[in-house]
């Protein structure tokens, strides 16, 4: 009888601890709002970059310092039905660029399906007219179902243009999804004992064309993520880049599922009247709803001050700044801006 316990209580524990498999019903659907905050990557457990069997994660300790919230619709719901049919939409910006190559209201558009979900092109306005630029080839994010030491290697291939050639991006490149562990994580906003960790390399080359040539960038990016068979987005997500001489990864953005908190939703932020534009950008950007005298800093994500080339009181050129991550503090308001 003793023995027959002991292999009961063996299999109870086995079936406690099972390893999760990812599967389409742990991807964003239409209708979705899901949540994102996002900390500083000097607060890491020193163990985040170790996988393996029946891990133990702890981020519990990370301080949230800015909030996104993600909202998915089904393409009908967009301006962009008429591009995309059985889509899901994702608002991603509201104003890209400036000048002449400016876009406003972009959509990113994905597809999940009991195999893949898969980025299938973007959505945007340019001169008031809506208009899209698909994958040539599509960018397979996660292959399905996603199990404990799957390894798999896509590659994608996007052409974004501007009406009239003003303007012509190309990315291209390869990506490698390894699911390298599985356990326990917590985070600030709770426990999951169901998470399967994806270590994701991309090489890729971005490749912009302009009336001033063509110029390829080479980019090489590392992401962790932690997926649970609960929640519809990562519950953790750490993202960074390899240096080339040590190989050693440097987080440069980490976010994760979280709840609302009222000073730093960006909702509220815009309801007391601050906001970046262009927010992507890469030039001139101006800081709206500033009060006459009202003083700002820009730090990384590091949470070191920037010294960034002001333009008057209100405005900034991130021209000179690294692709990344920064934000705008003023007062204990918080701004994200991305530079592309």
């Amino acid at each position: 009888m003793k023995r027959i316990f002991m292999i009961l209580s063996a299999c109870i524990s086995l079936s406690v601890i099972a390893q999760p498999s990812i599967t389409s019903a742990s991807m964003p659907k239409a209708g979705d709002t899901l949540r994102y905050s996002t900390a500083s990557p000097t607060t890491l457990p020193t163990n985040f970059e170790t996988g393996g069997a029946n891990m133990s994660w702890d981020f519990s300790k990370i301080t949230a310092l800015t909030q996104t919230l993600n909202n998915y619709y089904s393409a009908s719901k967009t301006p962009y039905g008429f591009y995309f049919f059985g889509q899901i939409g994702q608002k991603t910006a509201d104003t890209i660029g400036a000048g002449p190559i400016t876009l406003t209201n972009v959509y990113s558009f994905y597809t999940n399906s009991t195999k893949v979900f898969k980025a299938e092109g973007i959505g945007y306005q340019y001169s008031g007219f809506p208009l899209a630029s698909m994958y040539k080839d599509d960018d397979e994010i996660y292959q399905f179902p996603l199990n404990y030491g799957d390894v798999d290697t896509s590659t994608f291939n996007f052409k974004f243009s501007i009406p009239g050639d003003l303007f012509a991006l190309v990315q291209s490149g390869t990506r490698v999804n390894n699911a390298d562990g599985w356990g326990t994580i917590k985070t600030p906003f709770g426990e999951y004992k169901d998470v399967l960790r994806l270590k994701t390399y991309v090489d890729e080359i971005d490749t912009v064309t302009s009336q001033f040539g063509k110029f390829p960038i080479p980019r090489k990016t590392l992401t962790y993520r932690w997926l649970s068979t609960t929640e519809r987005i990562p519950v953790m997500e750490i993202q960074g880049t390899i240096v080339a001489q040590t190989g050693k990864f440097t987080p440069t953005q980490v976010r994760y599922r979280d709840g609302y908190i009222a000073k730093l939703s960006a909702e509220n932020v815009e309801t007391e009247g601050l906001k970046l534009y262009p927010n992507p950008g890469n030039g001139v950007v101006v800081i709206a709803g500033l009060k006459p005298g009202e003083n700002w800093v820009m730090r990384d994500v590091l949470g070191k001050e920037i010294a960034v080339d002001r333009v008057g009181d209100a405005g900034f050129d991130s021209g000179n700044l690294l692709a990344g991550m920064y934000y705008i503090l003023v007062g204990e308001r918080v701004l994200t801006f991305c530079k592309k």
